[in-house]
């Protein structure tokens, strides 16, 4: 177990519990015996460093007066021992994503959650995910280490489940993985990951409890090497700029709610399918955090037709100060001030295209904006 900002004053707070899993000891390049399975898996750069982006955020940044930061929970495995140093200067070496270090992990987890009903608890997740079509596996470090793979991985249901016998009304999962479907854990019902805590009681789910993920079930979930995964840095931006509601007029709140639309938005690949598939979600949800400084606005503007882009000077004024996009991205995202807007593209003279101008309200989470060009 690796704890950081544990306070045990009495009173409701939020519990963080994050893990980073980027060394597969089992896999392709893993230090130890390779599985039987390893499903072309190997080993990943991105979870450690996007987990320990979240432990900074948590501990520097969460800001709820309902329920302040109480304790941060964590595991992360790479090659060598991650480490930090937290507000109060405290440093520790941070514990590998074991299964049996998750265990404890999450039993500590529980136990402060469960002190009190208006605690909120947060889980994260970054690291190789296998799915059935109906269940996401969240596998550990120690992955493969016998026959049976899922072993050393956490059935997300079951630890969802176990979760709702929690006294804490307030829970939000972050599943940063991929859901790739395994066939082999199609036919064999064997094949299922460790719960994680005790089986919990389905006639007793005290919870709200929605699940926001990175990948739609049979499909990936991606980061840049030696970086910090997309999901992580939207869920980021979401938390700090955009992902708010005006909670009854008076803060900007981050809400699961408000938190989705604008990870869907900032992750948004313009296929056509939903971004960011959300799994429990009932209402608007609960306050995870109150910014401290006006929000931002995630935006997407367009061109149609979009070959049209490349002589545009895209441009968007909000209370008179402009920004304009800076290279040729298309579409053009970009984080703009809440409230008035006009959004306009001007071409040179001899590109011979114009482009009607748009006047709107920006409002977050997130604004689509296409202007039409002849």
């Amino acid at each position: 177990m690796t704890t950081f900002h544990l306070d045990d004053s009495e009173g409701p707070g939020t519990h963080v519990f994050i893990v980073g899993v980027g060394d597969y000891f089992h896999l392709k390049d893993g230090a130890k015996k390779l599985t039987r399975q390893p499903m072309g898996m190997g080993q990943l750069s991105s979870p450690p460093l996007s987990a320990l982006k979240l432990l900074e955020w948590f501990d520097r940044e969460l800001n709820n007066p309902k329920a302040p930061l109480k304790s941060i929970e964590v595991l992360i495995s790479q090659r060598q021992a991650a480490s930090y140093t937290d507000m109060a200067n405290a440093t520790a070496e941070i514990e590998g994503a074991t299964l049996d270090n998750f265990i404890s992990s999450a039993e500590a987890w529980f136990a402060r959650a469960n002190s009190d009903p208006d605690n909120v608890a947060i889980f994260y997740f970054c690291g190789h995910g296998l799915n059935d079509g109906l269940n996401t596996q969240l596998l550990l470090s120690d992955y493969g280490r016998d026959d049976r793979a899922m072993r050393h991985a956490i059935n997300l249901s079951g630890f969802r489940l176990s979760m709702g016998s929690c006294l804490a009304k307030k829970q939000l999962f972050l599943i940063d993985a991929c859901r790739i479907i395994d066939p082999t854990l199609i036919l064999d019902p064997n094949q299922l990951g460790d719960p994680g805590l005790r089986p919990g009681n389905i006639t007793k789910m005290n919870a709200t409890s929605p699940v926001i993920y990175a990948a739609r079930t049979g499909e990936q979930a991606f980061g840049p090497i030696d970086g910090v995964s997309y999901f992580a840095e939207a869920l980021l931006q979401g938390l700090s700029k955009c992902g708010v509601h005006h909670w009854k007029g008076a803060s900007w709140v981050v809400t699961p709610l408000h938190l989705q639309l604008a990870l869907a938005g900032l992750l948004d690949d313009l296929s056509g399918k939903p971004a960011c598939p959300v799994d429990g979600l009932v209402g608007t949800g609960f306050e995870v955090h109150h910014l401290k400084a006006a929000p931002e606005v995630a935006v997407l503007v367009t061109l149609n037709p979009s070959a049209s882009h490349e002589e545009a000077l895209i441009r968007a004024t909000c209370s008179g100060v402009p920004h304009t996009r800076t290279n040729q991205e298309h579409p053009w995202r970009t984080f703009l001030p809440i409230g008035p807007c006009d959004v306009d593209a001007i071409f040179p003279a001899a590109a011979k295209f114009t482009a009607a101008p748009r006047s709107l309200q920006l409002h977050p989470p997130w604004q689509e904006i296409e202007l039409e060009v002849t």
